[in-house]
């Protein structure tokens, strides 16, 4: 008898009672990450451990663009539009080489104490 086992990555979201994954499995934890980081509709931020959290579009802020119906909003440290309301989480973002899409407003919080939360 052959067996073969494989394992596969599949990030889902961090934010509290969200239960969403990421539509990709991947074979290794590292692609899994880059591959969130690439794809704009999710956001990943590394938290104080250098741990990377995933949040789903749920959670996401979005502005709607004549061209493509709804489009996620990106953070720009040259616009105070395109920032979050708070300093602490901005950090986050400046530590990203790749641009990642800002949460809605209400999320902020709770994305910031996330991140902060080294458990």
């Amino acid at each position: 008898m052959s067996i073969r086992v494989e394992t596969t990555y599949l990030a889902t979201c961090d934010y509290p009672d969200c239960h969403m994954t990421y539509d990709f499995w991947e074979v290794t934890e590292e692609d899994a990450i880059l591959e969130v980081i690439d794809n704009g509709e999710w956001l990943c931020l590394f938290a104080g451990d250098n741990e990377p959290r995933f949040f789903c579009p749920a959670h996401l802020r979005y502005v709607q663009n004549s061209r493509h119906g709804w489009s996620n909003v990106f953070y720009d440290s040259d616009s105070p539009y395109t920032q979050t309301t708070s300093h602490a989480l901005n950090k986050y973002y400046e530590d990203m080489s790749t641009p990642q899409p800002l949460p809605k407003l209400e999320c902020e919080d709770t994305i910031l104490a996330i991140l902060q939360n080294e458990n």
